[in-house]
């Protein structure tokens, strides 16, 4: 129940401030209703795209199944804005390849939302974009790993209690507030994260609260990170002249180059190919579903195709026989 209890908090807080009329929120936002389609609204980008928004003036609203569209009145959809849909009676949304920003609680209190059709441009996720949803709901049920991940490539929240945390391969986006407050479940203090490569963007408070996080791992790929996510009390380790570093100075925080200026490491990984099991009788072990590569201080990489074993399955047998016998 402890659990429960903490994420209801969670949305309930959420809920006070979206409670609020939609045109309070946006009081500084200057909307245009569309002309193709009143049920909409939108704000224009500092480049020429649009964001948006169920407009309050439509007689018939956003309802039921929806497909957003891709263009409204000549200009492209490239955001959808915070509170855009809050409280719509949404029951499935698609949404087009154009969009590439999903504000804050976008899609929250969409009651009757169960299904989300995202495509694989999103770049940026706002807080809880689909909170007090049924997408929301089985999305944290399924989830079988301390990660609640859409599309296989966004974090949309930490759902784990760990404090050493390896987030996992694939993942590109961490949404707004992922891992505020130590995870929607945790009552554990997060101490230290370690990020993949092809991380692109790390969310705006994606750490906010977690007051005990003392180091942050930035690999390769990252290009972007949101106001206020990580404390400038938090050592970050990287590879030299990254993001990472340029971030770390910006921000305040101490840098520890993860490889030396000019040095290099060895990296390995297996495919499906990989054979893992061998006998005595053996004469060699086999390179197929290994891969090796040359990592340098930059964080770039190669893969390594002139290397070879140096011993055979025969002679590590012998030698565990040796050993045991000893």
């Amino acid at each position: 129940m402890k659990k429960f209890r903490k994420l209801t908090a969670v949305i309930a807080s959420a809920f006070i401030t979206a409670s609020l009329p939609i045109l309070h929120l946006h009081a500084d936002e200057n909307y245009i209703i569309s002309a193709d389609d009143s049920r909409y609204k939108y704000i224009e980008n500092t480049d020429g795209t649009i964001s948006i928004a169920e407009s309050e003036y439509s007689k018939t609203g956003v309802t039921g199944d929806v497909v957003l569209p891709d263009v409204l009145d000549g200009k492209i959809v490239t955001g959808i804005c915070k509170n855009g849909f809050l409280g719509s009676d949404i029951t499935s949304v698609v949404v087009p390849e154009s969009i590439c920003d999903i504000g804050s609680l976008a899609f929250a209190n969409c009651l009757t939302l169960s299904q989300v059709t995202l495509p694989d441009t999103i770049a940026q996720m706002g807080e809880l974009a689909f909170s007090n949803t049924g997408f929301e709901t089985a999305l944290l049920a399924e989830t079988e790993t301390d990660f609640a991940v859409i599309n296989d490539y966004i974090l949309y929240l930490y759902t784990g209690s760990e404090t050493e945390i390896e987030v996992p391969d694939g993942i590109k986006v961490i949404a707004n507030s992922a891992f505020a407050n130590n995870g929607v479940f945790s009552q554990e203090n997060i101490t230290s994260v370690t990020l993949p490569d092809g991380l692109v963007h790390i969310g705006a408070n994606a750490f906010d609260n977690c007051d005990k996080l003392s180091t942050l791992t930035i690999k390769s790929g990252l290009r972007s990170v949101g106001q206020n996510a990580v404390d400038s009390s938090v050592t970050i380790y990287g590879y030299l002249n990254t993001y990472a570093q340029i971030y770390a100075t910006a921000n305040g925080n101490k840098f520890v180059p993860l490889i030396a200026q000019g040095g290099f490491e060895i990296e390995c990984d297996y495919d499906d190919n990989f054979k893992q099991y061998y006998f005595s009788t053996d004469t060699e072990f086999s390179t197929e579903g290994i891969h090796v590569y040359k990592r340098n201080y930059d964080g770039t990489k190669e893969e390594l195709t002139d290397w070879s074993f140096d011993s055979t399955p025969a002679e590590l047998y012998a030698a565990a026989n040796q050993s045991a016998t000893e």
